[in-house]
């Protein structure tokens, strides 16, 4: 059974850094939401080969290097996006699946290292 909590007080100062963090946190969503988006059309258009690529490319560059600046995400995630794009946009890779590894199959390479290293000592 759960006991009543009085009530905390917070400090104007707490108060305000809460509000702060709100708006931050909705500002952030948002520009999250709309790189995604942005990003998902760019795809879209590389796939289907379409003329608008190049414009697409470059606004997305530039709001990904905007989003970096402000911390809403960070400069390394930045640039690898950016890198990945590039490469597809010059048409040297094409979009990499998620590799699952299972944990049998990890531990199945390991042995095989363990075993390799045994025989050469």
């Amino acid at each position: 059974m759960a006991t009543a909590k009085a009530p905390v007080k917070k400090s104007s100062s707490a108060v305000k850094r809460s509000r702060q963090g709100e708006k931050r946190h909705a500002h952030n969503v948002s520009v999250l939401s709309r790189l995604k988006t942005d990003e998902k059309k760019l795809r879209e258009a590389l796939a289907a080969s379409s003329e608008e690529v190049k414009g697409l490319f470059e606004s997305f560059i530039s709001k990904l290097d905007k989003a970096a600046k402000q911390g809403v995400i960070h400069k390394n995630a930045a640039a690898r996006k950016k890198s990945r794009l590039n490469i597809r946009l010059a048409g040297g890779a094409a979009p990499v699946a998620a590799k699952k590894k299972t944990a049998v199959k990890k531990v199945a390479v390991k042995a095989k290292a363990k075993l390799k290293t045994l025989k050469k000592k």
